[in-house]
């Protein structure tokens, strides 16, 4: 069965390797970004490049789209050459993070147009994302699930449908971001300590490991960005914060209190508000300061 030509809008730290496991998955590919030279890559790599989203959609029966932010998300599906500009109905695939009332407010919106949406929330980082073995977190109609199937075989190892309605798949993302976030910097404070200590930084994170404090900064972020000083995870400071209030909002619309991620979220709207561009591992340069110290491995650069 011939693959269902695909549009990718948004060619971010995520979404160009996302977009280059589409290509190597033998799909025909139409791109659409809002600097071209973002993808130059994939451009020589055998997509398409389409001035506008309504041009990507155009040419595909499938749209992704990864963009930063819902203000990004409302531009590019409703704005002047947005997508519902092309010329029939098709099904678009949000892989932000945005939150449950923007999903179901797009949902609606397109639904009224005659077009299909998959909220699809994408977890795993930039490596993953290189590997195709990213988890995507998807709500929507399960038929429009299956349509896309393939296209998230090609990028990802792991499907989570968790409901039929949009917003769902939000709802759980932003559950396992409060978690990641919480973890960053939680592992940040207690590596600090050890290192004002005078333990070194490489043995500490390896002895955690090894124990019942393990968790997703340091098994991944602690020796990948933190320790050569790299700072490469690929979300930014910005997109945190962003996150983290949007748990607030989940859980204060649940009325229930969330005392933990209200306090994780005032420390990096903090460190956001000063360096909001940069990659969030730098939260660990925050506990550095007051301690006088740095997390830095044994060959670590900078």
């Amino acid at each position: 069965m011939p693959k269902a030509p695909l549009a990718f809008v948004g060619l971010g730290a995520i979404g160009t390797p996302m977009a280059m496991r589409l290509l190597q998955g033998g799909f025909d590919l139409t791109i659409n970004s809002r600097r071209k030279v973002s993808g130059d890559t994939l451009v020589k790599s055998g997509a398409n490049w389409a001035d506008t989203p309504a041009a990507a959609a155009e040419a595909a029966d499938l749209i992704f789209t990864c963009l930063p932010s819902l203000e990004a998300n409302m531009l590019v599906y409703f704005g002047e050459g947005g997508l519902i500009s092309a010329g029939r109905p098709k099904c678009v695939i949000d892989l932000a993070t945005t939150g449950p009332e923007g999903a179901a407010e797009i949902a609606k919106r397109l639904k009224h147009e005659g077009w299909g949406f998959l909220d699809s929330p994408v977890t795993g980082g930039v490596g993953r994302a290189v590997n195709g073995t990213l988890t995507f977190i998807v709500s929507g109609e399960p038929v429009l699930l299956e349509q896309a199937r393939p296209a998230f075989d090609a990028m990802g190892n792991r499907v989570f449908h968790v409901g039929a309605e949009p917003g769902q798949a939000q709802q759980a993302k932003l559950i396992n971001n409060m978690l990641n976030f919480t973890a960053l910097a939680a592992s940040s404070e207690a590596i600090t300590v050890g290192v004002k200590a005078g333990l070194d930084p490489e043995v500490l994170v390896e002895i955690i490991n090894s124990g019942s404090g393990k968790n997703s900064a340091t098994e991944l972020k602690f020796p990948q960005a933190i320790l050569p000083r790299t700072f490469n995870a690929g979300a930014t400071n910005s997109l945190a914060a962003k996150d983290l209030s949007l748990f607030l909002d989940l859980a204060d619309t649940l009325g229930l209190p969330a005392p933990i991620a209200g306090h994780i979220f005032q420390i990096w709207r903090g460190w956001a508000n000063l360096h909001g561009e940069q990659d969030f591992t730098t939260i660990v340069k925050m506990y550095e300061a007051w301690a006088g110290v740095e997390v830095r491995g044994r060959a670590g650069g900078e």
